[in-house]
Order: structure tokens, then C-alpha cells, then sequence
């Protein structure tokens, strides 16, 4: 065989390896970044290409630094740990086969008895996605922080580990999304007369920028009729043990007639109970305002929604819901409540705008009606972090959310 033959045919060899996201090598990105410092930033592009069985990667041409990345629906997602404010950076792909036995940094798995996925983030357990049909709606669980440390409540998953002070309301499941009245059924509560959501395909995927768990659920009531469709999706992104981030997109879709969702505080299109030594006295809740306390930021509509406490022996450890501003409603307003709860509610308006600081700000009544086939779509990025709001720069995080870099592709 002739070296040129030779040459060919590895190259030949190494495009089908890599599939079409050779075609990206090489590939050039120009970023602009925004007006604030960033710290451990996702960042979107489109390219034209999908998925690929291959490991791929992003660097930057001043520093040579590379940024794990994950290709995935055209469009590829990298993190930059830190990006200096109103900077301009040129970047280039680098696409390569994965090393053998080398895991992707995000990796999501299914235990091989049980609906639970697990979520390990550079081999190390972060949550747990349950969906089983003893369940009777989907749930992540536990949500660890910095050590291994849950800041949601195990109950009522694992009873003996909760207080009994706070074995209250068992449809509060670690992190879920619910609503109290959709087309008149109760999806929040778990009584007997509430409805169910019920699992159909679960699909995930692991990769070194994020890794993903999408699921299409059916909301029924309680006799088993569907109310509406809801297909959510979390993305895991590969962030620092400290500073874990993920986002939430709800997608409604009325494919059964129009759906109204009847203004209720009883709802969080994304929720979390936090753990019980983070409740009551030990409870600090604080809004983008600067609101602190349950009476200050209940109901408030608010950019994001920080629950943080001292847990012993661990230090200060939070978790901040970021709405995003596309959202319908944005800022939303919240039910956050001092024994554990909080939620972000877009249509609970006329039990929150009875407080005097809400007045001329939300309409009295929030209900809301999704036409016949439409759809309506809720994104949320949660962030799980180590240290108070002010240690943890939960107001520069979500600036990272709401305006990202600017990013575009120049073969």
C-alpha cells in the first residue's frame, strides 16, 4: 500500500470515527462578551451540524486554554470558567476522538432496576432524576452541594432521615414542577381527588459542556383523563463542585383543548424543598430587590429567588431559581415560604398582589388560558452554590443568564 493510500484511508477512517463534526474542526468562534464579569458561563452557538460520537472542545487562540463542549440538536454548548467583561475573544473547535475508558464530564446514567437516572458531574454524584409509577409526579433527588452535602429534604424518600417537625406535605418532593389548578384539577397536592403526571419517554445523554435528561409526561386527573401535555428537559452543566448550575425547560402543550391555569398560589413551575436545617431560624431568603425574609418576598415578583442557611458543620449553602426573562410574566412572583418551600408562581396574582408593595404591579386575577395547540414554554436556571447570595454573586450569575455572550460562527 502506497503512503498516500495510507494517508487517505486514515483520514477516511478518522471522518466516520467523528462523523460529521469533523466538518467543525477547526471552526472559528467570535465572542463578545457583556457588561459584567462572567463566572463559569455557558455558551450556545449553532452550527450545522448534530450530534456526534466524538469528544469536542473549544480554545481560546490568546491563552490556549480549552472549554469542554457538547454538540447536541445543531448546536453546540461549551463553559468558559471566567470571561472578563466587554471582551472580545476568537476561539476555534477542536474535535477528536474520545481517549478509551474516558467518561464525558457529565454523565447520566440509569440504574438497571429502577426509573432513576443519575447525574455524576466529574464522577461525582450531584442528583438523582425518579420517575417511577409509585411516584405520582417525576422528581430530582437528592440535590447535592459542595461535599456531597443534600440542601433538599429527603422526605418523604427517605423518612427516617427527615425530622419530624418537617414530615409536612409529602407532595413536596426535593425539586419538581406542579400546578394547583389546571383545567380545575389539583396537580400540586397528591389528596385523593388530585391528578397524577404520568412518565412516558425518557430520553438523556451525557457530554463534557452539559449532560441532559428530556421526559414527556402527561398530566391526567384523578379518573385518568389527560389535561395536558408537559415535556420538560434539565441540563447538568460541568461547573464546579461550589457552584453547581442547571436549567429547566416546561413546555405545556394543549393538545386536548384549551387549558386554563386558574390563579392559585398552591404552584411552582419549578420548586424545591429545601433541607430542614436550612428552615425556620436558620432560613435566609433574599430576592434580586434585596427583600430579605419570607414576609418580604413572598409573592414579590423578582428576577430570581435565593434560600441559603447555615447547615452544621458544612458552612452557608443555597440554592437561587434565575427566571428567565422570556418568560411569560417575567419577573415572576414567588411562593417562598421560611419552613422550606419556594417556587416561582406566574399566576398566583390575586393572592400576592393583595400586599402592599405589589399594588399597581400585577393585575388582580392571574388566570391564564393556553389556546387549543398552542404551546407555552417556562426556562429556569437553578443555582446551587456554597457561601450567601453576596459570597456566592448569585446578582452576577444570573447576569450571566438573562444577557450572555455574543457569539457567532466564521468558517
Amino acid at each position: 500500500m502506497s503512503k498516500t493510500f495510507m494517508t487517505i484511508s486514515i483520514a477516511a477512517l478518522l471522518f466516520v470515527a467523528l462523523g460529521a463534526a469533523a466538518d467543525l474542526n477547526g471552526s472559528r468562534i467570535l465572542l463578545k462578551s457583556g457588561e459584567q464579569d462572567g463566572v463559569n458561563v455557558p455558551v450556545e452557538i449553532a452550527v450545522e451540524t448534530d450530534e456526534a460520537p466524538a469528544m469536542i472542545s473549544v480554545v481560546c487562540s490568546d491563552t490556549g486554554k480549552k472549554y469542554p463542549a457538547t454538540l447536541r440538536n445543531g448546536k453546540l454548548t461549551f463553559l468558559m470558567d471566567t470571561l472578563p467583561a466587554n471582551t472580545e475573544k476568537t476561539l476555534s473547535i477542536v474535535v477528536s476522538e474520545r481517549p478509551k475508558d474516558s467518561a464525558p464530564r457529565v454523565l447520566i446514567s440509569k440504574q438497571s432496576d429502577e426509573d432513576i437516572l443519575d447525574v455524576l458531574i466529574d464522577g461525582v454524584h450531584f442528583t438523582s432524576y425518579h420517575y417511577g409509577s409509585q411516584w405520582r409526579k417525576p422528581f430530582l433527588w437528592p440535590l447535592n452541594s459542595e461535599g456531597g452535602i443534600g440542601v433538599t429534604r429527603d422526605y418523604p424518600m427517605d423518612r427516617k432521615s427527615t425530622p419530624k417537625f418537617a414530615r409536612d406535605h409529602p407532595h413536596h418532593k426535593s425539586f419538581w414542577s406542579a400546578y394547583g389548578k389546571v383545567n380545575g384539577t389539583d396537580f400540586w397536592g397528591e389528596g385523593s381527588s388530585a391528578g397524577n403526571q404520568i412518565s412516558g419517554e425518557v430520553t438523556f445523554g451525557s457530554g463534557d459542556g452539559y449532560g441532559w435528561i428530556r421526559a414527556a409526561n402527561v398530566w391526567k386527573d384523578k379518573d385518568g383523563n389527560p389535561k395536558i401535555n408537559e415535556n420538560r428537559e434539565y441540563r447538568f452543566y460541568a461547573t464546579p463542585e461550589n457552584a453547581r448550575i442547571f436549567d429547566a425547560s416546561v413546555t405545556f402543550s394543549a393538545e386536548y383543548g384549551e387549558v386554563l391555569f386558574s390563579d392559585t398560589k398552591e404552584g411552582g413551575i419549578v420548586s424545591v424543598r429545601m433541607h430542614p436545617d436550612l428552615c425556620y431560624t436558620h432560613a435566609i431568603i433574599t430576592n434580586a430587590l434585596g427583600d430579605v425574609g419570607e414576609a418580604n418576598t413572598w409573592g414579590k415578583p423578582s428576577p430570581w429567588c435565593d434560600y441559603s442557611g447555615e447547615l452544621p458543620e458544612a458552612g452557608t449553602r443555597g440554592i437561587t431559581i434565575f427566571d428567565h426573562p422570556g418568560n411569560l410574566r417575567h419577573p415572576s412572583s414567588w411562593h417562598v415560604r421560611k419552613y422550606g418551600l419556594m417556587g416561582a408562581n406566574a399566576f398566583g396574582y390575586s393572592h400576592f398582589s393583595g400586599k402592599e408593595y405589589n399594588k399597581g404591579l400585577m393585575p388582580e386575577n392571574g388566570d391564564y388560558t393556553i389556546a387549543a395547540n398552542d404551546t407555552l414554554t417556562f426556562t429556569y436556571r437553578m443555582y446551587v452554590h456554597t457561601g450567601n447570595v453576596e459570597e456566592a454573586d448569585t446578582a452576577g450569575r444570573y447576569a450571566d443568564y438573562a444577557a450572555p455572550p455574543k457569539v457567532s460562527l466564521d468558517k
